[in-house]
């Protein structure tokens, strides 16, 4: 007799452990949630201000004056090929550090220029 009242003790320890380890891992799983929330509303920052940079800042052709860069291309680290407008000619430039050489004048217009976008 003496020896079911252990087995019953050891078992209702064994129950009361694995009854406060459930409450553990209850709440793991409501912080594992809280945790995934989080996650999402800061990877959707991130998403949000690279698009407002993109929308607020001028990236990518820029114009000034009578001149506009059609297009650019990098042929090298630090070495890129670019269409330019000035006025009705474009010409085909290369650029690298300390160097920029007009490659080609072209005749008629290869590329049509961007009409500017319309800020609302």
């Amino acid at each position: 007799m003496a020896e079911s009242s252990a087995t019953a003790d050891a078992a209702r320890q064994g129950a009361e452990s694995a009854a406060g380890q459930g409450a553990i891992f209850a709440g793991g799983s409501d912080a594992m949630l809280q945790t995934a929330i989080w996650l999402l509303v800061i990877v959707g920052l991130i998403l949000l201000l690279a698009w407002a940079v993109r929308r607020f800042t001028n990236i990518g052709p820029r114009s000034v004056g009578g001149m506009r860069v059609l297009s650019a291309l990098p042929v090298g680290n630090r070495e890129r090929i670019a269409l330019v407008q000035v006025g009705d000619k474009q010409l085909l430039i290369g650029v690298a550090p300390g160097h920029v050489s007009t490659l080609h004048v072209f005749d008629e217009n290869v590329l049509e220029a961007p009409t500017a976008r319309k800020t609302p």
